[in-house]
């Protein structure tokens, strides 16, 4: 009797253990606990892109390493939301490390970064919070002296967005659109770089001045809306041949746009989103999984490695091999490996540094154009 209850009480021990799971992977909590939590931006863990692909960084890392993780969203889009997700994720979650995601998360991270000086905070598609100027009216609103304890860390969108302009104006596309969800920096910079990709390709090829038709649109939010469907498909409709659509779950407004055309054709963003349409010929992409696992790992690794991270905001572009474009060579007519080849290692080489997106709301109607006829929609 006493060896049956002795096996009742591990049965019961084992269900109990099993019902601690927190749904994220890595090794059990015994109390509401996680190593590590991702601060989610606008938008769906699961939108396919910028959010799930960052939130990915985290899991890979904490599986291997067998740690416990999870995510939290502002309830709102409002900075007192992200302070209240910060605070539990740092006191009830007792989380070591948190990662943050997307600009709008630097007015919070000011608030909270001097008070939680024993965590370690990554802050992805970052301003630099130093010198951040909350209410643009010229004036550092940033945290004095060095972060010791943050991670920022960007991209260079513009290098990524001119590859894509440049490969489907060389592939002999020259009616294109730029569809973007909020006129956020990293957004404007993928839309700067398609501009400047597109008058540099059509300058290799010696084009006629004005031979690119550019419609240009911020939609004011990154959801999928028939509104949205409808704006694109009158693009379409008016002889647009390839749009970038660049915003989260916007690209499902511009899919269902483009499949009821004939012969339209989509960019991606952020990741390689080809698997969601036959008509997507390639993707302006960012390495948002290894960046997020690569900080993780420097953030447990402390000492050198992590204080590499903490120096300055961190920019990484086609130089630090960050930046490219999904390389799906069978969607395009004739741009292949080695027509890509050959633009990276410009780009990467010093390119870069002639695209003038030295301030992040720099925007395409301030360039200089003579190939690209540029209409900007409000």
């Amino acid at each position: 009797m006493k060896k049956l209850l002795t096996v009742m009480l591990a049965v019961l021990m084992l269900l109990g253990m099993v019902g601690c799971n927190n749904g994220g992977g890595g090794k059990e909590p015994t109390v509401e606990h996680y190593d590590v939590v991702f601060l989610a931006d606008l938008g769906s863990i699961s939108d396919g892109g910028f959010n799930q692909f960052s939130y990915a960084g985290i899991v890979d890392y904490c599986k291997e390493h067998n740690l416990t993780y999870t995510y939290l969203q502002p309830a709102q889009a409002s900075d007192d939301d992200r302070v209240t997700i910060f605070k539990q994720a740092a006191d009830q979650y007792q989380a070591k490390v948190l990662v943050a995601v997307g600009y709008l998360w630097d007015a919070a991270l000011v608030q909270c970064v001097p008070e939680y000086q024993d965590k370690q905070v990554i802050f992805i598609d970052a301003d630099d919070l130093a010198t951040v100027d909350l209410d643009y009216d010229g004036t550092s609103d940033g945290i004095p002296g060095k972060l010791g304890n943050v991670a920022m860390i960007t991209f260079a969108e513009q290098d990524c967005g001119f590859l894509a302009g440049y490969a489907v104006v060389k592939d002999g596309y020259r009616n294109l659109a730029f569809f973007g969800g909020m006129a956020v920096p990293a957004v404007i910079r993928f839309g700067y770089g398609w501009v400047a990709g597109a008058e540099y390709a059509a300058k290799e090829l010696g084009l006629e001045p004005g031979s690119i038709n550019m419609t240009y649109w911020y939609s004011g939010d990154f959801n999928e809306t028939p509104e949205k469907t409808t704006k694109v498909a009158s693009w379409y409709q008016a002889g647009t041949e390839v749009v970038f659509s660049c915003g989260g779950t916007i690209v499902n407004s511009a899919i269902t746009a483009c499949e009821a055309t004939e012969n339209g054709k989509l960019v991606g963003v952020d990741i390689d989103e080809s698997g969601k349409s036959q008509r997507i010929i390639t993707s302006a992409m960012k390495s948002l999984e290894n960046t997020v696992y690569n900080a993780v790992k420097a953030a447990y690794a402390g000492g050198d490695e992590w204080a590499a991270y903490t120096k300055a905001l961190q920019t990484l572009g086609a130089k630090e091999e960050a930046t490219t474009i999904a390389q799906t060579w069978d969607r395009f007519n004739s741009f292949g490996q080695a027509d890509f080849d050959a633009i990276y290692a410009k780009l990467a080489g010093g390119l870069h540094d002639e695209l003038p997106v030295n301030s992040t709301y720099n925007d395409p109607t301030e360039m200089t154009l003579t190939y690209v006829n540029l209409k900007y929609e409000n």
